[in-house]
């Protein structure tokens, strides 16, 4: 019997793609005029962090990756064209820019139901908690998009103080809150890095892919895999 449920944000409950790569490409055009090199190619920097073709790939940096990993990318592509920044300049214009183009991102559930799908869990006596490596702000401010924020009885964020995914903390955090041992818990996530936090943490892991490619990416991993999460009461055994 599953007891307590940990949802990935991004990619898992929000569409990936609508939300990040906008916030993205405004985030390093701010980055760019921020340190005067605006002749540094956009589409470069955007495959540094795993976006090509306005596509986000699963095990890229901006969809598994921290913030502090992201910019350090960045710095990887403006020292390539003769902009030298400290790596602890780069991680705060980037996180400040982030911050400042939130609300140039798209807040779109992955399924129309998702309201529905969280509320029946939590009828059905289920915990739910969100675990990203988003920051606070953003986080709390995509959960109220969505109008899900109320739902959750834990929201783990990177708040440079939690230790963040594959580190097992959060969930081991949670299974004390809820009391909920192990093998009553599962992870629900979209990344190889959803995978890994589970495994990790010892707790059973279901993948979810919005396309036949990233399903089959992580199938091979995961303890199962669906296309979004408005199908998880077949997954853990339970009737809608």
């Amino acid at each position: 019997m599953v007891k307590a449920i940990i949802f990935d944000k991004d990619g898992t409950l929000i569409d990936f793609d609508s939300f990040w790569i906008a916030v993205s490409v405004n985030a390093i055009n701010h980055i760019l005029r921020y340190f005067g090199r605006e002749d540094i190619p956009l589409s470069e920097i955007l495959s540094a962090i795993g976006v090509g073709n306005g596509v986000s790939d699963i095990d890229g940096l901006l969809c598994k990756g921290t913030y502090e990993q992201i910019a350090l990318a960045i710095n990887d592509v403006l020292k390539k064209y003769g902009c030298h920044v400290s790596d602890d300049e780069i991680i705060r214009v980037a996180v400040e820019a982030y911050n400042r183009n939130a609300d140039s991102g798209v807040v779109k559930a992955t399924c129309e139901n998702i309201k529905e799908v969280l509320s029946g869990l939590k009828e059905k006596g289920i915990k739910l908690a969100v675990v990203t490596t988003d920051n606070p702000e953003i986080t709390h401010k995509c959960l109220e998009e969505l109008g899900t924020l109320a739902l959750f009885d834990k929201v783990y964020t990177d708040d440079e103080k939690t230790p963040v995914k594959p580190d097992p903390y959060c969930a081991f955090d949670f299974s004390e809150f809820t009391g909920a041992e192990k093998h009553e818990m599962v992870m629900v996530g979209d990344t190889m890095t959803d995978v890994h936090f589970a495994r990790n943490a010892g707790i059973a892991v279901i993948g979810v892919g919005k396309t036949e490619e990233k399903r089959n990416r992580l199938c091979e991993h995961a303890d199962a895999v669906m296309p979004d999460i408005s199908h998880i009461f077949a997954y853990i055994g339970e009737e809608k």
